[in-house]
């Protein structure tokens, strides 16, 4: 028959004198503290990757209303039911003619990334980097990247000439 383990006890010095030594040391210590680093700077990606942080707050879907340096240009250059581009300096723009006497105005700027959207077929527009298409009658975002409408631009029409910004 075998007999139980006896109780071993740890002396100060080292080892118990009737089994191996126990102590915990200031190495043992050090390498517990060494073994935990990793786990501490692991935590917060963790954390987070976990969701247990705050959710950032989804972009704006409206669209914004931005101003351009004053164009003036021909109001016959945009036949109704097309749109078209017009670069003035620092400033792209497209200007549309959905319906016969209504001109409204964009940024050429995708609310993306910022490619310079160009039309593409009447009042389709595309931002050639990643393929965001956009309705020129109104602006809308209507195929994805585009998290919105472009920018609207003023626009009004005096003596057959249009002004923008």
């Amino acid at each position: 028959m075998t007999e139980p383990l006896a109780a071993t006890s740890a002396s100060i010095g080292g080892a118990a004198a009737d089994g191996p030594a126990t102590t915990v040391g200031p190495c043992t210590q050090r390498r517990a503290v060494l073994a935990a680093l990793p786990g501490i700077f692991l935590l917060p990606g963790i954390a987070s990757a976990c969701g247990m942080t705050e959710p950032p707050q989804p972009a704006s879907t409206v669209q914004q209303t931005t101003t351009v340096p004053a164009i003036t240009i021909p109001a016959a250059e945009i036949p109704p039911g097309t749109a078209k581009q017009f670069k003035d300096g620092e400033s792209t723009v497209i200007v549309a003619q959905p319906v016969e006497g209504k001109f409204v105005a964009y940024s050429a700027r995708c609310t993306h990334q910022g490619g310079v959207v160009q039309v593409v077929k009447g009042m389709t527009l595309r931002c050639p980097l990643h393929g965001a298409e956009y309705d020129a009658t109104d602006g809308r975002n209507t195929l994805a990247p585009a998290p919105r409408p472009l920018d609207a631009i003023s626009v009004s029409e005096s003596g057959g000439q249009l002004t923008l910004g």
